[in-house]
């Protein structure tokens, strides 16, 4: 059973060349399959009289996989030759290379190569994708042909299969026939195919003539070898299939590099500037004019994720992220354009936050329990032929349940087909937007950045920039969603701001409606969560494209920044007054809850190995506590860089800290309390080992809070009452 593919560029005669060839060998006694692999689905239209049959993709769109039947997809032409169309979705939508795999899988069900002597692939070689290459694979193809002709891009397109073919083949055993030179009667095309030909050393296998003979049995829906009106033509054919019957030798695919192959094609080489003869002609004022300035790329990309620091893990792709930032808009319709797998993961990782921290502290993240989450159902069909339609379909049905706004997000396989989700907008009613999200799946970045690209896109399609002001506001900016204290923080900053007249306006993005997000620019002041570099990203953006006014500085953490957070909020409102009465009431709070840790926690050794950039909330009070630090490491962390201090102390700290080094340095150092952000394998071997979280308690009393745990678990070992398990567990985890 021999199986021949045959390549070149688009319009070079392919289909021709195949249909005819098919014809020669079925006339010759065997039994032959044409299998069609260009979209435009014309490869055996003459070899059917001019009959179109049915596509492949077209039946799989459209039948049920238990009803598959290979009579539903084969037809019969000229001299028995078994016809098949792969076919292809419209142009510009989904991926035709996609299909010719599909094809291929319904092809190898069915068995369909085992019941013909010969098979021909008549595939399009413009396109060198993976599903496009899929003829010439070993297990389909064992003999390759090239057809072109001695124009530059018809050579330059056989020159891209032989690159191709190098990559399937490496050191295999050769498959190429030759090339099939397929004549177009221009001046100086012989000696190019020739000198194209020894530079790739592979053989002209046959010459195809110019000849109205092909036009002729065109016009009467037919082969040139059935009308068999050209001798001359008939003869080429014969010829090619006698040998390709007996056996003819095969040649490795050796390709030229650019320069190589515009040297051997133009007979010699050309100056970079002379790059075509068009150029070479523009006016002597072109040549002078002023270069243009380049584009500021630093501006343009500035709001880009810290997935570069050394070591850093991408936590996650651009669209997992977009989705649990965007379904913090409580009245908002979030559409995944994407297979049904990719939101039940997604679904899956935004949820489990949500179910352990309802099952463990009894804490409703809604957000995150019940996402208002659904799919395009991107399956098969849609990769192939675009899933444009069925998003739209989707669009509507969420428009009609009249929702704050509808939120498109696009996975993966939307971004390889090229589905333009950007069309959706046109979709948006006068009170309900539709606001696509292009993250692509991973291909726009990681987690973070999903996270940025939903904050940008939801703010620039739903804020309002001419709010009505409402004085005496804030805005809230960039809490972390699915983090388990991010409530109780905003419970304790709105009481901190509250205590000096001053309310929030609108928080952004957590479990906010759209109507208050429309409303973000009301608020004179807005008031980032975090310091960390998202913080950081996040402020700029603001700044740059709302023009808002942003405190520098995120909710505070500890008494000396609880503090000085609120001085410069009061400042900008006027409060001055009303925070230094709140700072002396915490500040006799703190002092009384400090004292009695004194005697228990002085003396004891500290050690720190963390993802956190600021700790000066915990070891502040811990100096002050008469404790000794003997060690901060910290690693290495995506979202943020540089360890950061205002103490006036020498601190023990090693920055890009190795994870293997922990468990030296706790045997070396003997630490009292050991502080990880992970379940430390150390627990066992230091008295205390407890947990730092990553998004510490806001307020002045964060530090006191931890270390009262620390003199609480000091006091209950030295007494040896570990065994009351079930009694600690619910008095300091559960």
């Amino acid at each position: 059973m021999a199986r021949i593919a045959v390549y070149g560029k688009g319009g070079i005669g392919k289909s021709t060349i195949s249909a005819n060839l098919s014809a020669a060998l079925a006339l010759s006694g065997k039994k032959v399959l044409q299998i069609g692999c260009d979209p435009k689905h014309d490869s055996t239209r003459f070899l059917m009289h001019g009959r179109r049959q049915q596509t492949v993709l077209d039946y799989l769109r459209k039948t049920d996989p238990g009803d598959y039947r290979v009579s539903d997809i084969l037809e019969v032409g000229f001299a028995g030759v078994g016809c098949v169309e792969a076919g292809g979705p419209k142009p510009g939508v989904g991926c035709a290379g996609r299909g010719i795999i599909s094809t291929f899988e319904l092809l190898d069900q069915f068995r369909l190569n085992e019941r013909y002597e010969m098979t021909i692939y008549d595939v399009l070689g413009d396109v060198v994708c993976g599903g496009f290459a899929v003829p010439i694979r070993r297990d389909y193809a064992d003999t390759i042909l090239i057809v072109t002709s001695g124009e530059f891009m018809a050579l330059y397109a056989a020159n891209n299969i032989l690159r191709g073919i190098k990559n399937y083949d490496g050191m295999a055993s050769p498959r190429i026939a030759g090339l099939v030179f397929n004549r177009r009667n221009v001046e100086g095309e012989e000696e190019r195919v020739r000198r194209f030909a020894k530079a790739v050393q592979l053989p002209v296998f046959t010459v195809v003539p110019r000849s109205d003979a092909f036009t002729e049995s065109e016009k009467n829906n037919m082969t040139a070898m059935e009308q068999d009106a050209c001798p001359e033509v008939t003869a080429v054919f014969r010829d090619m299939a006698e040998r390709l019957c007996a056996g003819v030798p095969m040649y490795k695919a050796c390709p030229l590099t650019d320069e190589e192959l515009e040297t051997t094609i133009l007979g010699e080489a050309r100056p970079a500037a002379a790059a075509s003869g068009r150029e070479a002609q523009r006016p002597a004022m072109q040549e002078e004019a002023e270069i243009p300035p380049e584009t500021d790329l630093t501006s343009a990309n500035r709001y880009r994720s810290k997935n570069l620091v050394p070591g850093a893990a991408l936590q996650g792709c651009a669209f997992n992220g977009a989705i649990a930032t965007i379904v913090q808009a409580r009245d908002a319709a979030v559409i995944a354009h994407s297979p049904k797998s990719c939101v039940y993961i997604t679904y899956q990782g935004i949820s489990s936050s949500g179910r352990r921290t309802l099952f463990e502290r009894g804490t409703l993240i809604p957000g995150s329990l019940a996402p208002n989450l659904v799919c395009s159902e991107m399956g098969e069909p849609e990769i192939v032929f675009g899933g444009l339609d069925e998003l739209g379909d989707c669009v509507r049905r969420e428009l009609g349940k009249k929702p704050g706004a509808v939120f498109v997000i696009s996975s993966c396989p939307a971004g390889i087909i090229g589905d333009d989700i950007s069309r959706m907008a046109e979709l948006s009613t006068p009170d309900i937007p539709v606001i696509p999200i292009r993250t692509d799946g991973n291909m726009a970045g990681d987690f973070l950045q999903g996270t940025f690209m939903a904050f940008m896109e939801a703010a620039r399609g739903l804020i309002d920039r001419n709010a009505k002001p409402r004085p005496y506001t804030v805005n809230i900016l960039g809490e972390k969603a699915t983090v388990t204290n991010t409530d109780a923080n905003f419970r304790r900053i709105s009481s901190y701001l509250s205590a000096i007249g001053i309310s929030v306006n609108a928080r952004y993005l957590c479990q906010e409606s759209v109507g208050n997000i429309r409303n973000f620019c009301a608020a004179p002041l807005t008031l980032p969560a975090f310091g960390d570099f998202t913080a950081t990203t996040l402020t700029s953006f603001f700044e740059n494209e709302f023009g808002l006014k942003v405190l520098h500085r995120g909710f505070p953490v500890g008494y000396d920044e609880t503090a000085d957070w609120l001085r410069d909020v009061a400042a900008f409102f006027g409060r001055e007054a009303e925070a230094e009465k709140l700072i002396s009431e915490e500040e006799k709070i703190y002092r009384a809850e400090l004292e009695p840790l004194i005697p228990v926690l002085k003396g004891k050794r500290l050690m720190v190995a963390t993802y956190n950039f600021e700790l000066d909330w915990i070891l502040r009070p811990a100096i002050e506590a008469g404790m000794e630090i003997v060690k901060i490491g910290v690693f290495s962390y995506s979202q943020d860089v540089g360890f950061r201090t205002r103490l006036d102390v020498q601190l023990p700290v090693e920055e890009g800290y190795p994870y293997e080094q922990a468990a030296r340095d706790v045997a070396e150092l003997k630490p009292d309390i050991l502080l990880t952000n992970y379940s430390s394998g150390e627990a066992d071997i230091v008295p205390v080992a407890d947990t730092i979280p990553m998004c510490p308690d806001t307020g002045f009393d964060a530090g006191i809070q931890m270390m009262k745990r620390w003199a609480g678990l000091l006091g209950l070992r030295n007494k040896g009452v570990w065994k009351k398990d079930e009694a600690l567990f619910r008095q300091y985890y559960a």
